[in-house]
């Protein structure tokens, strides 16, 4: 009996340090850092055009996917989206009218700002390309009626970003906002944006 309980104080007491050091591995562990999220928001958009310029017109961003992560022992992040947008230009006298089409991807390097204590604050800057196609090319004479129509075209745009994220954690939901410039590289789509995102845990 003796020797019995022993053997069970001994069980005990491993059983215990056991215990106290995967609970001890689970609270060190990095918290998770990856998530995925949705953005809705809008654009004041204008494009750079072979034929001519066009005017600046606000439009609707649909949705857009993000993926963010930080950088392997950095406390920088990289930020990743997806989208799809569809919107329609007016033509006036010498401005180019045309319906936008653009499917592409963002990636932007972020880097955390200080200034906010109860918010989380991101300045970043990236690169977009996109799959842009641009139909119903035309202008209008002084009376507003059609003047010359121009053929479609289709191209690889790529653009510059620079962007500011702010967001607040709300128990494993952040939501915040996005204001962003993109700025094309030679002829192309530029804009300036303002987002709503939800960003879940991954």
């Amino acid at each position: 009996m003796m020797k019995q309980g022993r053997i069970v104080g001994i069980a005990l007491c491993l059983g215990c340090l056991l215990g106290g050091n995967s609970h001890a591995a689970a609270i060190g562990m990095p918290q998770p850092s990856a998530r995925i999220g949705l953005a809705v928001g809008v654009a004041n958009m204008t494009v750079k055009d072979t034929e001519s310029g066009t005017a600046s017109e606000w439009v609707a961003r649909p949705l857009n996917l993000i993926y963010t992560d930080l950088l392997f022992l950095s406390n920088y992040r990289y930020w990743a989206e997806a989208f799809y947008q569809d919107a329609v230009l007016p033509a006036a006298t010498h401005q180019l009218g045309q319906r936008v089409k653009q499917l592409g991807a963002r990636l932007s390097l972020q880097a955390p700002l200080p200034f906010f204590t109860t918010i989380d604050s991101w300045l970043g800057a990236g690169l977009q390309l996109s799959s842009d196609r641009y139909d119903r090319r035309h202008n209008l004479d002084a009376d507003g009626y059609l003047a010359q129509q121009f053929p479609d075209r289709s191209e690889i745009g790529a653009a510059l970003l620079l962007n500011f994220v702010a967001e607040k954690n709300l128990g494993g939901l952040r939501v915040g906002v996005k204001a962003e410039q993109v700025i094309a590289l030679g002829d192309g789509v530029s804009e300036s944006t303002l987002a709503l995102f939800l960003l879940f845990d991954f």
